[in-house]
């Protein structure tokens, strides 16, 4: 279970980096996207949303979100290969179609609590480790996925491809851990964040053993 308290942080935490974005949009990868990076890999994933019409405030039907759908993913090639790719907000006013607020944050809290279950996979002392080096894992696995671990044939993938971070991670060892969680295809402060939340837990763990 996760703490109404640290629910909180962890929320802000993934708005601040992933955005709150009430309509859909391509994502860097050009997947189509909606509310704090949830994606919609269907038409039909799509349409199983409630979205509105933000010129009528009226619901809209299923054929006209799945059509809306596709429009916006015919796009895809081009804002995978784009040098100088589209930011959300640049969809804005490419669409009529929008989510309330208490969709995206319904569908923020699910992801969460799905990676909860991953996390105490992966750790199995997740649940007691310090309240930042939670906000940090669930900052990595909603931006990396779980992924899977090593196989004869196939490398690791995800947050289960962060070897040594696990294995710090698992011993406890989080200054260790505050070296080896960078991620590419992230900003530069994102990563740094990241990193001061294992080095925070370091400091504590260093005063309570000092």
């Amino acid at each position: 279970m996760i703490l109404p308290a640290l629910l909180d942080k962890i929320r802000a935490n993934l708005a601040r980096w992933e955005g709150e974005i009430l309509w859909m949009y391509l994502d860097t990868e050009g997947l189509v996207t909606v509310g704090c990076g949830t994606m919609l890999p269907t038409a039909e994933s799509a349409a199983a949303l409630p979205f509105y019409n933000k010129n009528t405030f009226q619901a809209v039907s299923k054929s006209d979100i799945e059509s809306a759908w596709k429009a916006l993913a015919a796009g895809k090639d081009e804002q995978k290969k784009a040098s100088h790719k589209h930011a959300a907000a640049y969809y804005r006013d490419k669409t009529d179609l929008l989510i309330q607020q208490q969709t995206a944050d319904d569908l923020l809290d699910v992801h969460i609590n799905a990676d909860h279950l991953h996390l105490k996979l992966i750790y199995s002392n997740f649940d007691n480790f310090p309240d930042d080096a939670k906000i940090a894992l669930f900052d990595m696995i909603y931006n990396l996925g779980a992924g899977h671990g090593k196989t004869r044939h196939h490398r690791a993938t995800g947050l289960m491809a962060y070897s040594n971070m696990n294995h710090a991670v698992n011993s406890g060892n989080w200054a260790e851990a505050a070296k080896c969680c960078f991620r590419h295809g992230i900003s530069a402060e994102r990563n740094r964040q990241t990193a001061a939340l294992f080095q925070n837990c370091a400091a504590t763990q260093n005063g309570r053993s000092s």
